[in-house]
């Protein structure tokens, strides 16, 4: 197991895009086939291979929590094709490394993960294109909430600093560029 943080550019499967595309693929053991065959054919009955607090990162950037709201968002294409590959060295032992194959050659990486005491799955990530999806970063970007690690601390400086950071957040923001010039141009014609 790899202790070592993940570079930015790193799935799921801590690889890069262009090296976990080219795994080679491997077969599957008996374990591993039912929880394969579950993914083909999510119904009622694959819903013991998943553990009841299942957690399932999707491409979207959503997460989704339980075992019955995973299996309700859970969806495989008509005609996908779903290939179990050999798990990088940077997983645990017990995960699960596939490549989502759907309509017009479109790749997802799923990468499972599984308990080491009854072998459920416990996560499921899905990356489309098998790269890590950057919508929560966008969402975070666009919060108004302007905090950082450094707003609890305490230090001589810090009433100051929390002082100007505030001004500058509540200063006041123009609408309207140039309103004058506009108004007045608008009344002359």
């Amino acid at each position: 197991m790899s202790y070592y943080p993940m570079p930015p550019k790193c799935n799921a499967a801590g690889l890069a895009p262009e090296h976990s595309m080219v795994l080679p693929e491997r077969t599957a053991r008996e374990d591993e086939s039912t929880i394969v065959d579950a993914l083909a054919h999510a119904t009622d009955g694959a819903a013991h291979m998943f553990a009841p607090d299942m957690i399932y990162s999707m491409p979207t950037g959503e997460v989704v929590v339980g075992r019955d709201a995973v299996l309700a968002r859970w969806s495989m294409p008509q005609g996908a094709v779903l290939r179990l590959l050999e798990t990088p060295a940077s997983l645990p032992a017990r995960a699960m490394v596939l490549d989502k194959v759907g309509a017009g050659a479109e790749r997802s990486l799923l990468v499972l993960k599984r308990r080491e005491h009854d072998g459920l799955v416990s996560s499921l990530t899905e990356e489309m294109g098998h790269r890590k999806p950057t919508v929560p970063l966008a969402a975070r970007a666009a919060t108004n909430v302007f905090s950082s690690p450094t707003d609890m601390m305490m230090s001589p400086c810090s009433s100051k600093l929390q002082l100007a950071k505030r001004r500058h957040h509540m200063k006041a923001k123009p609408t309207k560029l140039f309103a004058d010039q506009m108004n007045s141009a608008a009344s002359h014609t």
